[in-house]
């Protein structure tokens, strides 16, 4: 399945215990948004998981394009690798689905969305929730973060068409 015109974004934020999903609209308007969270258990059956349920979201609702962050590898590296098999996973379901991917630094991120590259979390959710219409209720911190993903990604290629 190939992703519609529709200009719709969805933004990833792959964690292997917490994936955050958000759906965007334009640049400004988050449809949807919701963590899917695996408990402990086998990575595989996590990775299952969490690749079953992106191809739910991506049958629901076929993005036009998806962003996810770029792989950051900090001081703990088992998080990193558990990290790094769910964005092994989720970028394989996206390219089955034939949805362009795009990824993004942190820095970037922030950069787009607070003007200032390290920013903290309690920056840029303050930014986003100025500027993006998200839906009722709690938005947790990885949903949060793909919502940023989404926000970085639409407000970079509308820069690109613009200057490009």
């Amino acid at each position: 399945m190939s992703g519609p015109a529709n200009g719709l974004i969805l933004g990833i934020d792959p964690g292997l215990a917490g994936t955050g999903f958000a759906l965007l609209s334009g640049s400004d308007l988050v449809l949807a948004c919701s963590t899917l969270t695996t408990g402990p258990g086998r990575d595989g059956t996590r990775l299952l998981a969490i690749t079953r349920h992106l191809r739910g979201l991506l049958s629901d609702n076929p993005p036009a394009e998806a962003s996810l962050e770029e792989l950051f590898m900090g001081r703990n590296a088992t998080s990193a690798i558990g990290v790094a098999q769910a964005r092994g996973a989720i970028l394989a379901v996206l390219e089955e689905c034939g949805v362009p991917v795009f990824e993004y630094k942190p820095s970037q991120v922030k950069m787009v969305l607070t003007g200032y590259g390290n920013a903290d979390k309690a920056q840029i959710a303050r930014m986003l929730g100025a500027q993006v219409k998200v839906p009722e209720g709690k938005v947790d911190a990885h949903a949060m973060d793909a919502i940023a993903i989404a926000v970085c990604h639409a407000r970079s290629r509308r820069m690109s068409r613009v200057t490009g």
